[in-house]
């Protein structure tokens, strides 16, 4: 984790030891229980992770990722089917851990949808079948340890995505990232250095500084690791899973600004899981 308190790293290594994955803790408040917001029904929905219901508000699913549909891709109309058979137009409610609105006015929301008995969280049943991918941002984060369980139950399993090429955790090497450029990725990778450049610390991974792939931390999100910066540092020599979008500097690197992009993983000895 990203306390440097001795009894909670003792704690998170030997759990890593135990091939769990594990979230850096963020400040208070990245966790615990949505707040209740509107209730509707389901007009259309428009690809895995967006909706509009009746009365013309468009939803976009909160803190995950579907496949966008796309020419000659299955995996973005077989993530609206799932989304779909979830909510079909029935009523659902939308709850808030973040940030409400989007720049265009989406509804940026956690769905819940009616269910015998009791109801389903849209996003954890959308990831436990594999259609869809944990994507948070700074601004919306909360209960990410509960969405990456069911990631991780469908990438083990192999469901949906997960038996996708396109889609596989991908290590952390320019050879890897070579194709996913633009892209939305999962990487693992074992840390090999943290410096310090300016404005940004840079988690590097492999032995060419020029050209291996990095994960960029801006001094401006230190806030949000408890620890702060030595919390950064302390991820030498650790293996680690991180989500974001690549881009090309020199290298392939992913910005990183809130600590819910990066997990703990047990070291990487074999294709990524």
């Amino acid at each position: 984790m990203d306390r440097i308190d001795r009894r909670l790293m003792a704690a998170c290594l030997g759990l890593c030891a135990l091939g769990s994955p594990l979230v850096f803790a963020g400040v208070a408040g990245a966790n615990g229980a949505f707040e209740a917001g509107e209730r509707g029904r389901v007009a259309s929905v428009e690809d895995g992770d967006s909706l509009t219901l009746v009365g013309g508000q468009v939803v976009r699913l909160a803190q995950i990722e579907a496949p966008r549909i796309r020419d000659g891709d299955p995996a973005g109309p077989q993530a609206r089917a799932a989304l779909q058979g979830l909510v079909g137009s029935g009523t659902v409610e939308l709850r808030y851990g973040g940030l409400r609105r989007d720049r265009r006015g989406r509804a940026l929301a956690q769905v819940f949808a009616a269910r015998q008995g009791g109801e389903a969280w849209v996003q954890e049943e959308l990831l436990r079948a594999g259609m869809a991918r944990v994507h948070t941002y700074a601004d919306n984060r909360r209960d990410v340890p509960r969405l990456w369980a069911a990631e991780r139950e469908a990438r083990r399993a192999g469901r949906g995505i997960w038996a996708m090429p396109a889609y596989q955790v991908r290590f952390a090497t320019p050879e890897a990232l070579s194709g996913a450029i633009r892209t939305f990725v999962l990487m693992e990778g074992t840390v090999t250095a943290v410096e310090r450049r300016g404005t940004v610390i840079l988690v590097g991974f492999g032995e060419d500084r020029a050209t291996d792939v990095t994960a960029v931390v801006p001094e401006t999100a230190l806030p949000l690791w408890q620890g702060g910066e030595a919390a950064i540092t302390a991820l030498r020599g650790r293996a680690i899973r991180v989500r974001g979008y690549v881009r090309m500097d020199r290298g392939p690197s992913v910005w990183v600004d809130h600590p819910e992009q990066i997990e703990f993983i047990r070291p990487v000895t074999s294709t990524p899981r």
